[in-house]
């Protein structure tokens, strides 16, 4: 599954080709453990992005996590964004840390 981050105007960074307004976020690494839990590595390489969320149930769960801290970074750049969902099969890493993932409703 991705997350597909649009923000509202095109911005520039650390990548070939211009402005850029839309980076897909997916699930990368396999869970690790901490004194607060489990959490699991999210980025993006056309944003040139990646941070640690909480492990969720599932991978939507997880990627929801990442979904409101890019919304809050988003919110405190003064920018202003939406999210999708976009669904194609697990890559290695959602197998790894999910199993054999069953269709969420």
């Amino acid at each position: 599954m991705i997350l597909r981050m649009i923000l509202d105007r095109p911005i520039h960074g650390f990548w070939d080709g211009g402005a850029k307004d839309t980076f897909d976020f997916t699930i990368y690494g396999t869970p690790q453990h901490d004194a607060h839990g489990a959490y699991i590595k999210v980025g993006s390489w056309a944003a040139n992005n990646w941070f640690h969320v909480a492990l969720g149930k599932n991978i939507k769960q997880t990627l929801a996590n990442a979904r409101r801290r890019l919304s809050a970074s988003a919110r405190s750049a003064g920018e202003g964004c939406r999210f999708e969902y976009i669904e194609e099969p697990p890559n290695l890493f959602e197998r790894q840390a999910f199993g054999d993932v069953e269709k969420i409703p």
